[in-house]
């Protein structure tokens, strides 16, 4: 098998980016890194609206996407200069030149379809007759690497060209649809995507959550060759549990933090009323958030709402002008209550029960709310932590020469419940309300109950 040479090749310089320093380029990389396509991520915000609550946090998918393409390559070394892992490798899972290159590319290109607060409002009904608008950013990809800019070509005539790969099959191994090979490397419980994003929020947030020892971890790396993906040694049982601690950290303090939940659902509930009313069309909404960056999504929303505005751009106007609305009642999401994840899922049932919520505030203090000043943050029916792949996460004994599933090996406290009770204790289903409102209705918490269980 021709040894993959181009991973220990720098003849294209390098590129400084925060957190791991010095990436040396070659030049395949440097062409996509130049590529207006590629260079729209700098216009994308890692963190949707953390930057409101921590002003460090506007870094983006671009510096995100090559911090994952390093750790993506330092994996890749590992698995081919270290005997115990090129011994594990099997003809159907071997890393070879070009199962290395569509690693690396995908890695690279992973979050190429993305556009602005993707996270808050793709592949949900967000509108009263819970219609789908916006599509998974993943569902973009092929989209982004077949267009072209002129002058510059596209990305699929890059990757052919000068990586050597059929384009088609690097869209298909971002999304994942299609199980390839090598699919599961790039997302789930233990991947560079993760490692890299954590780390990174954390550094641009300022917070102390996410110090992983990453060297250490890659070190453990070895490939599992049945299911298809990394598994650990001993080694990296350390470093993994300091990854998931914070990722749950990360969620508790700064993903799920209130204010950002709380302008998350301001968002939705805006763009929902201005489809419901027609003051904004699906394909108008469309064009703004697929081809915006951040800085300009919201401005560009306000300039296509007719004039003069209709009640609910209220909400728009919040958000520009920093005036989020505040936490009036937090319940923990349980699985017995269904009833809040259901909120999450059927965007006509949440505004019902937000009109209804209004109405109660109208009754009790005499006030004429027309219906948006309280809005319902619903917990995702998804599942943080991964759980399922996680179930599959394998520590390997080189003694034993054994696979063993971690979550049942006995040697970490991070078992299949234990993720469980990470995901009970970070998902909140909160009510939120304009700043005047938000302590008249935190006096009503029985009747809200009331309300959003009926």
């Amino acid at each position: 098998m021709p040894f993959p040479e181009f991973l220990f090749r720098a003849d294209g310089g390098f590129i400084r980016i925060p957190v791991w320093g010095h990436i040396p380029l070659d030049d395949a990389l440097r062409k996509i890194l130049s590529h207006p396509t590629f260079l729209r991520l700098k216009g994308i915000k890692q963190l949707s609206f953390a930057h409101y609550v921590f002003p460090g946090a506007t870094h983006t998918r671009f510096e995100h996407s090559i911090g994952v393409y390093h750790l993506t390559k330092l994996i890749l070394q590992r698995l081919l200069t270290n005997p115990l892992t090129t011994s594990l490798q099997t003809k159907s899972f071997a890393f070879d030149e070009k199962s290395c290159r569509l690693i690396l590319a995908s890695s690279l290109l992973h979050d190429i379809g993305h556009y602005p607060h993707a996270h808050l409002v793709e592949n949900i009904p967000i509108t009263s007759r819970n219609d789908v608008v916006f599509k998974d950013h993943q569902d973009l990809t092929s989209e982004r690497v077949f267009e072209r800019r002129d002058g510059f070509g596209s990305l699929a005539e890059i990757l052919e060209r000068d990586w050597k790969l059929d384009p088609d099959e690097v869209a298909t191994m971002v999304t994942g649809k299609k199980k390839l090979a090598f699919s599961k490397l790039i997302s789930g419980t233990l991947d560079p995507d993760k490692m890299d994003y954590l780390m990174r929020d954390a550094h641009h947030c300022s917070v102390p959550y996410g110090n992983i020892d990453i060297e250490r971890l890659i070190e453990s790396f070895v490939p599992d060759a049945k299911r298809k993906r990394f598994a650990i040694t001993s080694k990296g049982i350390a470093p993994f549990e300091s990854l998931m601690f914070a990722k749950y950290a990360m969620m508790r303090n700064v993903y799920w933090h209130h204010t950002v939940r709380a302008l998350s659902a301001m968002l939705k509930r805006f763009i929902q009323d201005a489809l419901d009313e027609e003051q904004l069309s699906p394909e108008n909404a469309q064009r703004i958030f697929y081809h915006n960056g951040d800085e300009r999504a919201l401005d560009d929303l306000l300039d296509a709402l007719p004039k003069p505005l209709f009640a609910s751009a209220e909400l728009l106007l919040a958000i520009l002008e920093r005036r989020p609305y505040k936490r009036a009642i937090t319940l923990p999401a349980t699985p017995d209550e269904q009833w809040q994840f259901r909120l999450a899922t059927d965007a006509k049932r949440r505004k019902e029960k937000e009109l209804a919520l209004c109405q109660l505030l109208n009754k009790k203090f005499k006030l004429s709310l027309k219906g948006y000043e309280v809005v319902i943050d619903a917990p995702s029916t998804k599942s943080i932590f991964d759980y399922e792949d996680f179930s599959e996460l394998q520590l390997y004994r080189e003694k034993r020469n054994e696979f063993v599933p971690f979550g049942e090996s006995g040697e970490s406290a991070f078992t299949k419940q234990f993720i469980l009770e990470f995901e009970r204790a970070t998902k909140k289903c909160r009510v939120v309300a304009r700043a005047d409102l938000a302590q008249r209705l935190s006096g009503l918490q029985s009747q809200v109950i009331e309300i959003l269980e009926s």
